[in-house]
């Protein structure tokens, strides 16, 4: 037979039911005590009413015996006709005797009762026997007989007869107290069932409420057991849904809520700890596995290598053939780490194409070779899209323990080394104390070139630029010196690359266009009709509000914008993708002119010039020194002048630092020159009493001309 399971009900018939049975079992208790009740007090009323009978039968025996014993001394002195009278009363008497007699064996008796009875009866008997002799004596007129009998025998059976009723009475009342002690042991029998009735009722309702209660309870505890369980992060605990309806529900609801947070959970773990586009740690995760490797390695007695690699020429890519191409470069990077290092380490991802791996070894020396793995296996090329991928990594070391404790420490001492290859193109670098001051040195001179431009402690310089053919100046290119307070004058190879590097470049380039339109006004007011060329960076040509700030500096300074020149590296505007052909195109509607510095050392094509709304060439100095002694030389020089003038374009040439040279530039057809040869940078002042003299001879040598 199958088992009835209350927790299978749900709550509310549970509910229902424990009560119900509750209130029959209450009303079955009240109506048992009801019945007993009023079965006792019927009881009780016939036995009350029995003995009023029984009182009652006792005095009417007593007084129709003693009123027909008054009877009989009546007749000795009555008449016939007064006599007839009274027979008629003693009859009458005699007869309610019988009655009452009858009346009294048909109720409930005891033996003692019975016995008394009888004696009642047989007392009666003999006196109605000395009754009759006594009226019989009467009638004959034998009255002092009659007298003598009703005064002897009569008179003491009479007596006899009076100790049988006041026995009869003594045994009804025995009876009755019999009967009150039974119906008092009924009534502590019916109390004592009643209570124990009320005891089990009372026992059933606690045991059904515990039942009840347990069914709900024990659900509803494992319920919130388990929410703690999950509160407390355990998301592949299951709740059991076992139980009513109503706790089934909650608990798979608990279960579902459970996973939906171990999804959300799992997913925001992934979002916060993984990269997206290759699954490898991000940085804050990244340190956490390193963490547990290198308590393993400390075990094993072992050292450690963190290596910081960054993607080279990801930006081209991306610029060139896409965001996919250079997803791909990122996601081809990450797989062929993965299959590099084994157990011993661990990869992850900083952003862009800066990958990070700790790498366990057994010695210092070790970190040269794992160096070398990851150059050996990452320069290599990628295909996408049938476009093969150049792939090469600059690489920054730091070991562990030796450069640090702290991993968080150690990658940003691997980072700094990292930026130190990418900075002097090596292909690795081993963290030094050098590079940690030669980091805190560029960060003093990043705030004090800040503060530099805001107290105009940047010099503005002068080269000129003249005809090879006649060395007449038409124009000079401003060049940025720096004064530092303490450490003196500072070479733009110490302080250009670095504001590049950091994003300050534009602010020195506005401070570099402001200085050399001023002097352009100056130049207009005294009647000289000379250009001023102004370098600016990669960065300064991704700014699409350059037109409209020179824009703005030509109309305050009232000079005419075909004397001002800009001159843009070849390199920067390959690496700078659509964005600086369009600000050209913005700087040539306003009539600025544009120029190459450097051509020949990037690589474009002549397709990609043909697109750029440029004026000028100027042929990098390595195509200038020592052009002179080598005639093969002579000839690449030539078709670059050439190539120059079939677009239209003035071709100028830096770097002159002799006669020789200067012959071959105009031999071979060179519009614009300038190097030492012709004059070196100096200040406004000094170019200006450069211009009065002969343009022919050497540049004077005060300190103020000097190239710093």
């Amino acid at each position: 037979m199958k088992r009835f399971d209350l927790s299978k009900l749900r709550i509310w018939p549970r509910l229902v039911l424990s009560f119900t049975v509750l209130l029959l079992f209450s009303l079955l208790l009240a109506g048992l005590s009801l019945y007993r009740l009023n079965e006792l007090s019927n009881n009780f009323t016939e036995e009350m009413g029995q003995l009023n009978l029984d009182r009652e039968t006792i005095d009417e025996i007593r007084d129709s015996s003693e009123d027909a014993a008054r009877k009989l001394p009546v007749l000795l002195g009555a008449s016939p006709e007064e006599r007839e009278s009274v027979y008629a009363e003693i009859n009458d008497a005699n007869h309610n005797l019988d009655r009452v007699l009858t009346r009294l064996s048909g109720g409930p008796t005891t033996a003692e009762q019975l016995h008394a009875i009888e004696g009642v009866r047989a007392g009666l008997a003999s006196y109605r026997e000395l009754v009759k002799a006594t009226i019989r004596l009467i009638e004959t007129g034998e009255n002092k007989k009659a007298l003598h009998l009703l005064g002897g025998k009569t008179e003491a059976t009479l007596v006899d007869l009076t100790r049988a009723i006041r026995d009869l009475s003594a045994a009804s009342q025995i009876a009755a107290i019999e009967r009150a002690k039974v119906v008092r042991d009924e009534i502590q029998q019916d109390r004592v069932s009643v209570g124990i009735l009320c005891v089990v009722i009372f026992s059933i309702g606690c045991t059904l409420a515990w039942l009840v209660t347990r069914s709900i309870v024990v659900p509803l505890a494992r319920t919130e057991q388990g929410a703690r369980r999950i509160a407390t992060g355990d998301y592949a605990f299951r709740i059991d849904a076992g139980g009513a309806a109503e706790l089934g529900r909650l608990a798979s609801a608990m279960n579902v809520m459970a996973q939906a947070v171990a999804e959300r959970e799992d997913s925001l773990f992934k979002m916060s700890n993984l990269d997206v586009l290759t699954e490898l740690p991000l940085r804050n995760q990244f340190i956490v596995q390193s963490h547990a490797l290198l308590a393993r390695l400390v075990k094993a007695k072992r050292v450690a290598v963190v290596i910081c690699m960054d993607v080279d020429r990801l930006k081209n890519v991306n610029n060139i053939l896409g965001f996919e191409a250079g997803d791909a470069l990122i996601c081809g990077t990450a797989q062929r780490l993965r299959e590099l290092f084994n157990s011993d380490a661990c990869v992850g991802r900083l952003a862009g194409g800066t990958f990070i791996a700790t790498v366990g070894i057994d010695n210092a020396a070790g970190a040269e070779l794992v160096a070398e793995r990851v150059q050996r296996e990452l320069n290599t090329k990628l295909v996408w899209e049938h476009q093969p991928l150049d792939l090469s990594v600059s690489i920054g070391m730091a070991l562990f323990p030796a450069h640090a404790m702290d991993m968080d420490l150690l990658l940003r001492r691997a980072e700094h080394a990292m930026f130190e290859s990418k900075r002097q193109r090596l292909h690795a670098t081993l963290y030094s104390a050098k590079l940690e001051e030669s980091r805190l040195d560029h960060l003093s001179l990043l705030s004090d070139l800040q503060e530099a431009i805001a107290n105009n402690h940047l010099k503005q310089f002068l080269q000129p630029k003249i005809s090879p053919f006649d060395r007449t100046m038409h124009g000079a290119e401003a060049l940025v010196r720096w004064h530092h307070p303490v450490r003196g004058w500072l070479s733009p190879a110490e302080f250009i690359p670095f504001a590049e590097n950091t994003g300050r470049i534009r602010q020195v380039t506005q401070w570099m266009l402001e200085h050399a339109v001023q002097t352009l006004a100056d130049w207009q007011q005294k009647g000289l009709n000379c250009s001023v060329a102004v370098n600016v960076s990669t960065l300064d040509l991704q700014d699409p509000m350059l037109p409209a700030r020179v824009n703005h500096l030509l109309k305050k300074f009232n000079v005419a914008p075909s004397m001002l020149q800009l001159e843009l590296t070849e390199s920067g505007l390959m690496a700078g993708g659509d964005d600086p052909i369009r600000v050209m195109h913005g700087l040539n509607e306003i009539g600025v002119k544009l120029a190459i510095d450097d051509f020949g050392t990037g690589q474009s094509s002549l397709a990609y010039l043909q697109l750029l709304p440029v004026h000028e060439l100027k042929i990098d100095r390595s195509f200038v020194d020592g052009v002179n002694r080598d005639a093969r030389r002579q000839d690449l020089l030539k078709s670059i002048v050439d190539l120059g003038h079939s677009l239209g374009l003035t071709v100028t040439a830096e770097g002159v630092e002799n006669e020789a040279e200067l012959e071959v530039l105009k031999a071979v057809g060179c519009d614009l020159v300038q190097g030492y040869h012709i004059a070196k940078p100096m200040s406004s002042d000094a170019l200006a009493h450069w211009m009065e003299g002969v343009a022919k001879s050497p540049a004077p040598q005060a300190d103020d001309y000097a190239c710093l």
